[in-house]
């Protein structure tokens, strides 16, 4: 019952991302083909359909669709269990004949499925343009992105999650998630400018993996993978911790 209230309270927002993400995607990557290299286009000469599948794959997967990824995250994030509290709906919910654990998790994991769905549509619209206007596939590469984009928006939705329960509201939760995540994309540069030490950065987890797709040297982030894995899982078990604490 309480999986359907999650999906009835955002399905309004998840089906407006199913088909503006995807067509966004679709858009910008017959822009960049055609303005960057229109030899690449049907038939076109080996050089300029790796450059093709190279440098829209950057830009498509690399930075729009991480970007919006990471802004739909904070935007699922602060419609979760901590806005219950302030619809006055957490008294009646939370004494019901379940332990917590089960509304964190649960709410939490119907986030989490909509965003993947949303990413894999995303990553597969990119790639069935590309393929459609070269003539072929180039490499299969680009379709492993899924996994990389999606932990990495799965990361800022538990952060967003995790803070509505804590201050016990969507909006502030919303502001605290937004406040972290620009000192999680800042910080790492200016720590890397003057003290020449590389933090890792959500942003540029994702975007190194979409690097990985055409570059002959590259390494896939299995060891980022691992890392945002496990600060992802850590956000929902925080929760629970706070919310089996919480007076009700």
């Amino acid at each position: 019952m309480y999986f359907w209230k999650c999906w009835r309270d955002n399905r309004t927002h998840f089906i407006v991302s199913l088909i503006a993400l995807p067509a966004l995607c679709v858009f910008f990557t017959v822009i960049a083909v055609r303005l960057g290299d229109p030899d690449a286009v049907r038939k076109g000469t080996p050089p300029s359909v790796i450059q093709a599948w190279s440098t829209t794959t950057e830009f498509i997967l690399g930075g729009w669709a991480s970007v919006f990824t990471l802004m739909w995250g904070l935007v699922l994030g602060a419609s979760g269990l901590g806005e219950e509290f302030k619809e006055r709906t957490a008294d009646f919910l939370l004494v019901r004949p379940r332990r917590r654990r089960f509304w964190v998790w649960a709410g939490w994991s119907v986030g989490v499925t909509e965003l993947s769905v949303m990413v894999f549509l995303a990553v597969g619209a990119t790639f069935g343009t590309l393929t459609y206007m070269t003539g072929h596939v180039h490499t299969w590469r680009p379709l492993a992105t899924t996994l990389p984009l999606a932990i990495g928006g799965t990361v800022v939705y538990g952060l967003t999650y995790f803070m509505t329960i804590v201050a016990r509201s969507g909006r502030q939760g919303l502001s605290y998630g937004i406040g972290i995540l620009f000192i999680d994309l800042l910080l790492p540069s200016a720590v890397s400018y003057y003290w020449n030490v590389n933090l890792p950065s959500i942003l540029g987890f994702m975007m190194g993996a979409c690097k990985w797709v055409t570059s002959p040297t590259a390494v896939f982030p299995v060891g980022g993978l691992v890392l945002w894995t496990l600060v992802a899982l850590a956000f929902p078990v925080a929760a629970q911790l706070v919310l089996e604490r919480a007076e009700v």
